[in-house]
């Protein structure tokens, strides 16, 4: 069992634990110390969760939250709050099952700008919820925090050496407070108490700790200076020195605010010496702690109490805090941990606030179970997740160009543009048609693997030689080209990213056919974060620095996508197919696919500059907004495409044709009016002069993606079976339309230009259906004739 750990914390409690746990076989691994920056670790946390759930981690043990804390204190503690509530999210898609210890109901420090709503979210998304005694349950449930299972695990104890029982000194009462000193645990409560004990009393005060408040270190040390009977020892104490100083102390008095449980009250008992605590602190054994209520006042008389214990007193009551300190072992408290990871693996029943289950007749388990249904329809299921997919990436590519335009240079961010288009362009030309390849064949495959694999090196290594040819040839035609073909640096590294970028778009399409949807998105949002996360550190290497962030964050999605679709694919049962065998089969149906592709990619790269020709740049630039909003409208059809396009290799693509055209124009519709009635506010957002020039060729272009879609599944239809001439021919009609119908319709004005595309569609569509009848009425009669030809052969 792997169990992912954090934070990581100074308190001695988590390596004891974990050593008991790794002798009982877990093995754990603290999250959150991938680089020495906090910020940038926090960052990496989703990247970091898909590498380790990739590598076989399925536990997250959470102990404390406050390392979510960002720099800049209550400014940041919303932002802190969303990301926390983000990586809970992250934990729940990558199948991992959140564990979280309740060492204090709420943070001894304020971290988000809600931490009692950061509580609730926490508990609805934990597995399992372990809490040192049932107190902590019962604050909890107060807070309206009631976890679907939970269990009580006691602290462990601190080790100590032997020492002799307080009270032996003969000299004064010695009173200890000792840990790290906080607003929280009340110091200057206990010195304000200690000030008000009478003077002849023959007492002492030893507070012993390290102060990270200079405010509260230099109040502290002012009351102090007023009484010579308090010594303050302000400081981290070492530790060989902590025996010596619990052994100096007859009674420690631990004065907290507000606490749940404290490591200080286990440490001081494993040490033999009483204690003294607020009422609220439960869990501790009455014969060794005496317990005060009232704040100042309430301390004062137990200080003056305690002041009188004899020695045999405070012998018995130290035998107790030790024999409970000793009670339960760190083995069987790992043990016990262990089986809560158990525990937490196993579905959990679902329960709301007020800690009821929720039964199945009721409107909210229907609803529920509706929704569950619907999702699990692996068309449905795929197609929102690659939707999501889609929307995280563009969210993902605004939030980084934003911060890139913010922080570097302009002309850095102008090379970037450019290199990231061509790196776009490039990788199509390097995937030699091969994910198409993989989305058909990978699943039917007799060694998924190898093919997998072939396809992989194939792209990497033939497509990476196309596209260094392309650069060397093109880069020179381009403004600024000549300067770039001279710096061979530069050159390799754009190569490098395009065959990463081909690479990983290959392996897209070999999750989207093995149903790993789900994997291809966590693992482009980790991608995503570790390009926008590494781009502010990078800042003073400039170009580099971005080429950097963007290259790492590309090659860390795609080396997850090949880790998740590695595990996914079976081994084979026989003989293994041999590279050039799997290239010789697959690349006819691959070249096809090429060609199909390229002339698919003509209509929208040539358009703008059809309109760039005709109408001048400024209207291009009006077009070409209005063009990449309608575009937007796109991916639902396509998305769904795809998913239509893996699962026809599995079972019926009548049968999921129909639930494929029912759910893209479910989706589609409704964006399309929402986009025809908003466009001048949508376009409002580039500027006033969109808005009023690109209002109208939007609400076209946003209609003709009605069309558009149909063309979509006429293609899938098409592909799935085989009928790829049909498919070339398809695309290469389509492209002659649209591009003929723009250029006629073009001096008409930007609106007759998204009409020509429109109408080019509608064209498109009824060619298709056409080129659907004859070819699957060619087909039947193939297959007539060869029955016929059977029957023939039998009766001879």
């Amino acid at each position: 069992m792997k169990v992912l750990v954090f934070p990581r914390d100074g308190n001695p409690y988590q390596e004891l634990l974990h050593a008991g746990l790794r002798e009982g076989g877990v093995r754990v691994r603290y999250l959150g110390e991938l680089t020495p920056f906090h910020t940038l670790n926090l960052l990496l946390l989703p990247a970091e969760l898909a590498a380790r759930r990739l590598a076989g981690a399925r536990i997250v043990h959470l102990h404390w939250v406050w390392k979510f804390a960002l720099p800049g204190g209550a400014r940041t503690a919303r932002v802190a709050q969303l990301w926390f509530a983000a990586v809970l999210v992250v934990v729940r898609l990558l199948g991992l099952r959140l564990v979280w210890t309740a060492h204090n109901v709420l943070p001894h420090r304020p971290v988000f700008a809600d931490d009692a709503a950061a509580r609730r979210t926490l508990v609805r998304r934990c597995d399992l919820v372990i809490a040192h005694h049932s107190a902590a349950l019962e604050r909890l449930a107060e807070l309206g925090a009631v976890p679907s299972r939970a269990v009580v695990i006691p602290h462990g104890p601190f080790p100590a050496p032997p020492m002799p029982p307080p009270g032996r000194s003969g000299g004064p009462r010695t009173f200890l407070f000792f840990g790290r000193i906080e607003p929280y645990k009340g110091v200057e409560d206990l010195l304000a108490a200690f000030a008000a004990l009478p003077g002849g009393l023959d007492v002492r005060l030893v507070v012993a700790g390290a102060c990270p408040d200079p405010a509260l270190a230099a109040r502290l040390e002012a009351s102090a200076a007023a009484d010579d009977r308090v010594e303050l020892r302000i400081g981290r104490v070492a530790e060989e020195d902590v025996a010596g100083v619990f052994a100096a102390g007859d009674v420690v008095v631990l004065p907290f605010r507000e606490i749940t449980t404290s490591g200080s009250a286990l440490l001081a008992l494993a040490h033999g010496r009483p204690l003294i605590v607020p009422a609220a602190l439960a869990g501790l054994p009455s014969a060794a702690v005496t317990r005060f209520r009232g704040g100042v006042a309430g301390l004062t008389a137990v200080l003056r109490e305690a002041a009188g214990w004899d020695a045999a007193r405070l012998a018995g009551m130290s035998q107790a805090g030790l024999e409970h300190a000793n009670g339960t072992g760190w083995a069987e408290i790992a043990h016990a941990t262990r089986n809560g990871y158990t525990t937490a693996l196993r579905p959990r029943d679902r329960v709301v606030r007020t800690g009821e289950r929720v039964p199945a007749g009721t409107a909210g388990g229907r609803m529920g179970a509706r929704v569950r249904s619907l999702f699990r329809n692996v068309l449905v299921r795929g197609t929102f997740l690659l939707l999501v997919n889609t929307v995280l990436l563009a969210a993902g590519g605004f939030v980084f160009f934003t911060l890139a335009a913010r922080n570097y240079p302009v002309a850095a961010v102008g090379w970037l543009t450019a290199v990231t288009a061509s790196v776009n362009l490039l990788s199509t030309v390097a995937s030699l048609g091969l994910p198409t390849t993989l989305l058909r064949h990978l699943v039917k495959a007799g060694d998924p693997r190898r093919l997998a694999a072939t396809a992989v090196i194939a792209v990497g290594a033939i497509g990476g030689v196309l596209a260094l040819l392309s650069l060397l040839v093109l880069a020179p035609l381009l403004p600024g080209g000549p300067e770039l073909i001279r710096q061979p640096g530069t050159i390799v590294l754009v190569t490098a990213l395009v065959m990463v970028t081909a690479v990983g778009g290959t392996l897209d399409a070999g999750l989207v056919a093995v149903r790993g949807t789900g994997a291809l998105l966590t693992k482009n949002v980790a991608g995503t974060v570790l390009k926008v996360g590494a781009l502010l550190p990078l800042v003073p290497l400039g170009f580099t620095g971005l080429v950097l962030a963007y290259g790492g964050g590309t090659l860390l999605a795609c080396l997850l996508g090949g880790a998740a679709l590695w595990r996914r694919l079976r081994r084979p049962e026989g003989a293994r197919a041999r590279p050039g065998e799997l290239l010789r089969r697959y690349l006819p149906f691959s070249a096809a696919g090429y060609l199909a592709t390229a002339l698919g990619m003509l209509p929208s790269t040539v358009v703008p500059l059809e309109v760039l020709a005709v109408r001048g740049p400024q209207a291009a630039a009006y077009f070409a907004i209005a063009f990449q909003v309608a575009a937007f409208l796109n991916f639902i059809p396509s998305t769904s495409a795809q998913v239509l396009f893996a699962e026809a290799q599995r079972i019926s693509l009548r049968r999921y044709l129909r639930k494929a055209v029912a759910g893209i124009y479910g989706l589609l519709v409704p964006a399309v009016a929402v986009i025809v009635a908003g466009a001048p506010y949508i376009l409002r957002v580039f500027g006033e002069g969109y808005a009023a020039q690109a209002a109208r060729p939007l609400r076209v272009l946003a209609l003709a993606a009605l069309v558009g879609a149909g063309n979509y599944l006429v293609d899938t239809i098409l592909i799935s079976r085989d009928r790829t001439g049909a498919y070339v021919f398809m695309n290469g009609a389509n492209a002659v339309l649209v591009l003929g119908l723009v250029a006629a319709l073009l001096p008409y004005g930007l609106t007759a230009a998204a009409l020509g595309w429109t109408l080019a569609q509608g064209l498109s569509l009824l060619l298709g259906a056409g080129v659907l009848v004859a070819s699957f009425a060619t087909g039947r009669r193939a297959k007539a004739g060869g029955r016929r030809a059977r029957v023939s052969g039998a009766d001879r």
